[in-house]
């Protein structure tokens, strides 16, 4: 890290060690802003890929739907899978002012928790397939196809089409070989990140 430090201050770019120098950071906290963006685009990433996985490989005409589409539309039928297992489950956000939500007072400074799995399905937005995997959906605008598993406003994932892109190279390569389920993988929920961790998923290759 230190050489790219070095290399920002002399000449400034459009990423994240300019913004960071900029606000006057540290190089130790630099390097740990840089490892958090690092191993939480990796960690989440490597869920849901085996997330989707498993779904496509216990699922033969989602399997098959999604081989043999364009890009634009596997891409599509990822950010459903994602709207259904969002790899973080809970967001939490703190009030700036004060609000009131369906006639709840609300402080400012309150933190909140945002429920993923309840607001990727709410029907509001969704009707009755909420819990369907339909890709292309007609959402309200503002809403994004993944809903909030990427996060919303300033705060939604920088990497959300890189994440997506990446699954669908590796899900892409992986299905083609015709990979068969051997077991299910084991199901955890990692507290620190609140969200699921997929484990022991074996899979094989005739």
């Amino acid at each position: 890290m230190k050489p790219a430090i070095a290399a920002r201050r002399r000449a400034p770019r459009e990423d994240l060690i300019s913004y960071l120098l900029e606000r006057g950071c540290t190089d130790l906290e630099i390097l740990t802003e840089c490892l958090t963006y690092g191993t939480a685009g990796m960690v989440t990433t490597r869920e849901f890929i085996s997330a989707a996985a498993w779904h496509f490989l216990t699922d033969a005409d989602l399997k098959n739907e999604y081989l043999h589409a364009p890009e634009a539309e596997r891409h599509a039928i990822l950010q459903e899978l994602l709207r259904l297992e969002p790899v973080v489950s809970q967001l939490y956000r703190r009030t700036l002012n004060d609000l009131e939500v369906d006639g709840v007072q609300i402080p400012a400074g309150s933190v909140l928790t945002l429920d993923l799995l309840d607001t990727n399905s709410d029907p509001a937005l969704l009707g009755d397939s909420g819990e369907q995997v339909c890709p292309m959906r007609t959402l309200p605008r503002g809403v994004q196809p993944p809903v909030l598993a990427f996060g919303d406003g300033h705060h939604r994932c920088p990497g959300a089409f890189l994440a997506i892109r990446e699954s669908d190279v590796f899900l892409r390569r992986l299905l083609m070989l015709d990979v068969r389920l051997v077991s299910p993988p084991s199901v955890t929920f990692n507290q620190t990140v609140r969200g699921y961790e997929l484990r022991d998923f074996t899979l094989a290759l005739d």
